[in-house]
């Protein structure tokens, strides 16, 4: 008895002095600020003047947080040292921070694993990004997290959402979700919208659901309440790169692994991430117009002084004569704004000088910048040390990076980006070397310095969803114009398609049509959300038995839509042959086991082949690589040598000139794999005889 009384009170004592930590993710691990995350990370850039590191770290501290981890990747040594200099660093400051660095990861799955290694955290934690901003009390959310947790161990981590309606400011389009939780706030499903049309929900999410929220009415705040098992699950699981990837990989396999995810809505306080930059100016004028109360630039720092229509004064500036802050204007430390001077909804930094007759309208212009006289500038961001000469106009969407210098009377399209470090166009390229570097002299004039930025043409679904957008203007690079200048073309190809007969059949009814659709609609699904292959096939024959389809039809449509994937997933972009080729092998590589479940018989693999071959008479690259597919489906043994040469020695009878063409040229095409399926067959019989 006295043994447990001891154990009992060792325990309570523990989890009184339990530290409440926080593991902030520093890195974004993509370009959405470039190129001004090529000098500086985008956790010290400055939101109304503030390094947004320091938002996140206050409501941190706010919230009871007593240790702070912040991981740190790109440009480590900046944030380490601002770190040290900053008040977190003071003996009065409420919280420990220590910065962790390291150069190898590349995403929030290799960040977090690298802590778990490291062994620092030691209970439950929260996980937020570096460039949160909000006023929400976390410590009632850590202890409605801790209570579930001790009465469910399953539940491994919390969610905080905030109600924001489609369009609502600070939300970004790319991160669109929609939701399904029941009445004890369990999340039973998550689905990112991206460009769908429709979602589906399984029938038994209803049927074993008495009450059943679904919501498209939340903004994900990316502020986790994790328990201890989340660093194991990522660990465990190495494809887990993002929280996206977590939750999904959480939510399939909750029936064998038994864990739970868990939601709390916001009803108030504020949260939003700078995400990317039109979050950023977003973000940035509702801290100026106090919707982020505490969170206030005369809060945030006691230089500032408050006045009518959301203006912002430090106390050292000089204001020359017929200047006109209209609204929305924070103005930093020590900065000069010249006569007749028009200035609305943007920010100025510290020690800037702003010359006579300039108008600056969503600017935001960082520290040590200099206008000159008669200059222009709207929807743009001008970086510390960025020079204007006297009558340059900045178009909208521009980004003009640390130390760039424009000369006199330049005006610079929408959307052009520079930077003051060179470009080199390959890694051999000799830095010294002006024409390597990509100047323009008709860029930035003949006394400017500046080498034009160009975004990186995005390679997947994934990074054109993120591809880079600028204060409300997405921007597109010139291949990324001349592949979506053939989107038109995708769809009119993708129409076609969706209309291709089985080989001498009429057009499919409605039924063999909306089956198609739904197949195509549940392959990608499965491919976004990596639902487990046996499920697929359950909800693929669910979809055959509701439409009445036959095998043989099932068979055919089922291929044809794994056919479609690829180039569903690139578009707007049209896949070349080999990208086809890559693309298609690691589809069929994974998912072989339904390949296999359906393609038993002869038969079956028969009407494979066939499904392939329309497809190829409608898709010239993928007859261009049809030799090749029809190379690994025979390694991966979905099919026999048997039934491809008897596929290619009986094509379809047809009095069609044409289609007898075509199947000659496609069995031409497969010819010289046929050939060596044959004399392999002879060197088996021979060995054998």
């Amino acid at each position: 008895m006295s043994g447990k009384k001891s154990k009992g009170k060792s325990e309570n004592l523990l989890e009184q002095e339990e530290v409440l930590q926080a593991l902030v993710i520093a890195d974004s691990f993509n370009e959405q600020f470039a190129p001004i995350t090529r000098e500086r990370p985008r956790a010290l850039i400055p939101l109304v003047n503030t390094p947004l590191i320091d938002y996140t770290i206050e409501c941190l501290a706010t919230a009871g947080i007593q240790e702070v981890f912040v991981f740190c990747c790109a440009h480590a040594d900046q944030i380490k040292s601002h770190l040290e200099s900053s008040k977190w660093n003071a003996k009065t400051s409420p919280v420990l921070i220590t910065p962790i660095l390291s150069e190898g990861c590349h995403s929030t799955g290799d960040a977090l694993r690298e802590i778990e290694r490291k062994s620092l955290l030691r209970g439950h934690f929260v996980l937020v990004t570096g460039d949160l901003v909000c006023n929400m009390q976390l410590k009632p959310l850590i202890e409605i997290h801790k209570n579930r947790y001790q009465k469910n161990k399953s539940s491994v981590m919390t969610l905080v959402y905030k109600q924001a309606c489609p369009g609502h400011r600070t939300r970004s389009a790319v991160d669109d979700f929609l939701i399904a939780a029941d009445k004890e706030q369990r999340l039973l499903s998550y689905q990112k919208i991206k460009d769908k049309s429709r979602i589906r929900f399984p029938l038994e999410l209803f049927q074993e659901n008495s009450e059943l929220q679904v919501r498209f009415d939340l903004l994900d705040c990316h502020v986790g309440i994790c328990s201890p098992r989340v660093m194991e699950l990522f660990v465990d699981n190495f494809d887990y790169q993002t929280q996206d990837d977590f939750i999904r990989g959480v939510l399939v396999n909750e029936e064998i692994e038994g864990n739970m995810l868990h939601i709390h809505i916001l009803d108030k306080g504020y949260a939003a991430r700078s995400s990317n930059l039109p979050m950023y100016d977003a973000v940035s004028k509702d801290v100026i117009r106090r919707w982020a109360y505490p969170v206030v630039p005369d809060n945030l720092s006691d230089c500032y002084s408050y006045r009518r229509h959301n203006v912002y004064l430090s106390k050292d500036i000089t204001l020359e004569s017929g200047s006109k802050l209209e609204e929305d204007v924070v103005i930093g430390q020590g900065t000069l704004i010249g006569n007749n001077t028009i200035i609305s909804h943007s920010v100025i930094g510290n020690n800037c000088k702003i010359g006579e007759n300039v108008v600056l309208e969503n600017v935001y212009v960082w520290n040590n910048v200099t206008i000159d006289s008669n200059c222009k500038a709207e929807w743009a961001m001008l970086c510390d040390g960025v020079h204007l000469s006297s009558g340059v106009t900045v178009g909208p969407g521009s980004i003009l990076s640390f130390g760039v210098k424009i000369g006199c009377n330049v005006s610079l399209p929408a959307e052009t980006f520079l930077t003051s470090k060179p470009i080199p166009s390959s890694a051999d390229d000799d830095e010294d070397d002006e024409a390597s570097r990509g100047i323009d002299r008709n860029v930035v004039g003949e006394d400017g310095l500046g080498y034009v930025w160009t975004p990186p043409v995005p390679e997947d679904d994934e990074e054109l969803d993120l591809c880079q957008q600028v204060l409300g203007l997405t921007i597109t690079s010139p291949e990324m114009e001349e592949e979506s200048s053939s989107e038109d073309e995708s769809d009119e190809f993708e129409e076609a398609e969706e209309d291709i007969p089985q080989r001498g059949a009429t057009p499919p009814p409605n039924d063999v049509i909306l089956f198609y659709n739904e197949v195509v609609e549940t392959l990608q699904r499965a491919s976004e959300e990596n639902v487990n292959l046996e499920n697929l096939v359950l909800e693929i024959n669910s979809s055959k038995f509701a439409y009445n389809i036959s095998m043989r039809e099932l068979n055919y449509h089922v291929f044809k839509g794994i056919l479609e994937m690829p180039h569903m997933r690139a578009k707007p972009q049209v896949l070349s042959a080999q990208q086809l080729l890559l693309e298609l092998k690691k589809l069929l590589t994974k998912i072989v086991i339904l390949l296999r479940n359906y393609y038993k018989s002869g038969e079956s693999q028969l009407d494979c082949l066939t499904s392939l071959e329309d497809y190829c008479h409608k898709c010239s690259t993928t007859l261009a690589v049809f030799p090749k597919v029809l190379h690994i489906l025979y390694e991966l043994d979905v099919l026999s040598e048997e039934v491809i040469l008897r596929w290619h020695k009986n094509p379809a009878n047809t009095d069609d000139a044409e289609v007898k063409s075509q199947q000659q040229n496609i069995r031409k095409q497969a010819n010289a794999f046929v050939t060596w399926l044959e004399e392999a067959e002879e060197e088996s019989d021979s060995e054998e005889d």
